[in-house]
């Protein structure tokens, strides 16, 4: 008798057996159709692959979450891979523990469509019959929304722009057209929140081009921004030692040296707003200093001046300072609040050095005005004035020399 072909009943009993492990899918769903027929599985139809896969999207990463397995002869996990236009699945990683949960694939191309499918493993490496396909897509990094390149500076452009709201940026990658119309690089800053560059040595009178890419830790590129041009004028030099205080109350004095250009007729003061830095005020040649008046406490401002010519040509700009209007002081801690005596006894200690006096602030249950105890001048405050039956709440701020108050303490409540 005939002994049948034994490479036609391999072939037989292993098409028998993966119809029975996977019916009649398509081949998005059938991993074996489109895994990479150079590296052979061994599939154990008795463990079973991770289930509730979640993903996470980043510009070069995709991130995984899974379930446990919880049968013990699961040992581990292999993950593959493959991009929505490629034939065959690759094996990207096997992880050796099946108590791993957390997977992350990294340095993918942003903006790109992946498939996966995961399977378990045991001692033999025996795989488990594969999870269905995964599908997900990395992220890509937006435009700058704003960029500007401020004119007329000798020999340099400036160019702002606004910071980019995805913190992923790390930097940005400026470009700059040159004279054949190619754009070149011209150079990258590795801060996300560093959105000025000054391009220098550039010949007076010339017209620049800029673009603007942001760019993450895997130096993946954003869209280019609009172009922002910009051209140089001659400047006189920069006003010298602008200097501002910190310690004045609600005001901010600045003070410089006189311009040593006898053709400059006036200064422009510039501080600090939304929108970078706006004029403050216009001051003769003459001024060397002048107070801005501010009805903040602790605020602060940057400050840049500008010394003007004849020809209404600014000066470099000085390099900006800055200034604050003095803090208020420090708020005290109640450190003791007591019904004694049938009386209030609170205590606290001094958190600045700047007290001179103390407020004491009460209320009670039975009246809803709040009384304001001044010129409490020891950390402590006795109040006889309580009835019995009422709850009352007491803070306390701290007053200085120029008559700044602190934000006052966090109530206590004392029930008599």
């Amino acid at each position: 008798m005939k002994q049948p072909n034994t490479y036609i009943l391999k072939l037989f009993c292993y098409a028998f057996l993966l119809l029975i492990s996977y019916g009649c899918s398509s081949t998005l769903n059938n991993p074996l159709s489109s895994l990479n027929p150079n590296t052979p599985q061994t599939i154990n139809n008795n463990l079973t692959p991770p289930n509730d896969i979640k993903t996470l999207t980043d510009i070069n990463t995709i991130a995984f979450e899974w379930q446990i397995v919880p049968d013990s002869n699961t040992i581990g996990y292999q993950i593959y891979r493959k991009k929505a236009n490629e034939q065959n699945f690759q094996k990207i990683a096997t992880l050796d523990s099946r108590f791993i949960t957390h997977y992350a694939d990294t340095k993918l191309t942003p903006n790109t469509d992946y498939l996966y499918q995961f399977a378990s493993f045991d001692t033999n490496k025996n795989i488990s019959p594969y999870s269905p396909i995964i599908e997900a897509k990395t992220q890509t990094l937006a435009p700058l929304s704003y960029i500007k390149a401020i004119s007329n500076y000798p020999r340099i452009i400036k160019i702002l722009w606004n910071p980019h709201p995805d913190l992923r940026v790390t930097g940005y990658l400026i470009e700059k057209k040159n004279k054949n119309g190619d754009w070149k690089e011209l150079t990258k800053i590795p801060n996300r929140l560093l959105v000025e560059y000054l391009d220098k040595n550039l010949e007076d009178n010339a017209t620049n081009e800029y673009r603007i890419y942001a760019y993450n830790a895997n130096q993946s590129l954003s869209e280019p921004s609009e172009v922002a041009i910009a051209t140089t004028k001659p400047k006189p030099i920069s006003v010298s030692n602008l200097q501002a205080t910190n310690n004045l109350p609600r005001k901010i004095t600045l003070q410089w040296d006189k311009h040593p250009n006898p053709e400059v007729t006036h200064y422009t003061l510039l501080r600090s707003s939304l929108l970078g830095f706006s004029k403050l005020q216009t001051l003769d040649s003459s001024a060397t200093n002048y107070t801005d008046i501010i009805d903040k406490d602790g605020q602060s401002y940057e400050y840049k001046i500008l010394a003007i010519d004849k020809d209404g040509i600014p000066s470099l700009e000085s390099p900006p300072v800055t200034g604050s209007t003095l803090q208020i002081p420090a708020t005290p801690l109640i450190t003791y609040a007591q019904i004694e005596n049938n009386a209030v006894i609170l205590r606290w200690t001094p958190q600045d050095d700047r007290a001179t006096e103390y407020i004491v602030y009460k209320k009670s249950s039975f009246f809803s005005e709040i009384l304001r105890y001044n010129k409490v001048l020891t950390p402590e405050f006795i109040d006889r004035e309580i009835t019995p039956g009422q709850k009352y709440d007491y803070s306390v701020s701290a007053l200085d020399s120029n008559g700044l108050e602190s934000k006052q303490t966090k109530e206590v409540t004392l029930s008599f």
